[in-house]
């Protein structure tokens, strides 16, 4: 009887893992579909006392892509930068394979890994969050992509 109910016990295990796998990866899925495209940067912006400011960009940043990509079930990102006096300096990244998960994403970048916090702020826009130093102090930054 022991035998019987250990079995049965081991088979809702089983049954109830497959399915939690087959949600996480619906869900990645879904994460993939809504990043593929061009993204351009639009604004960063931060809290300072509860109060959400934004940062005043340089025109050349306003430049700045994010363009993800699928190939054969491989997902890459191309970053795309412009600097110089008239904007006229363009640098890529070249194809960064790159992992999507519900809130963040990673990539290698010259060998570290890299983990990018996301959240999906509409259809056609998502921030970035993370920690630097700005304006003397550390704050949580958002830099706001929309969909080109």
């Amino acid at each position: 009887m022991t035998k019987y109910l250990s079995l049965l016990l081991l088979i809702l295990f089983e049954i109830c893992f497959s399915q939690v796998k087959i949600n996480n990866k619906s869900t990645a899925n879904a994460d993939t579909k809504y990043f593929l495209g061009t993204w351009v940067f639009i604004e960063k912006n931060y809290k300072e006392d509860s109060v959400t400011k934004i940062y005043p960009l340089q025109k050349c940043i306003k430049n700045y892509t994010l363009l993800f990509e699928k190939e054969n079930n491989n997902l890459f990102l191309t970053k795309n930068y412009v600097t110089g006096k008239d904007c006229s300096i363009k640098s890529s990244s070249g194809k960064i394979p790159i992992t999507i998960t519900e809130s963040n994403f990673y990539y290698l970048d010259l060998d570290i890994k890299k983990v990018e916090y996301y959240t999906k702020l509409t259809k056609n826009r998502f921030s970035i969050r993370y920690n630097d130093i700005l304006n003397g102090k550390i704050r949580e930054i958002n830099d706001i992509y929309e969909r080109k």
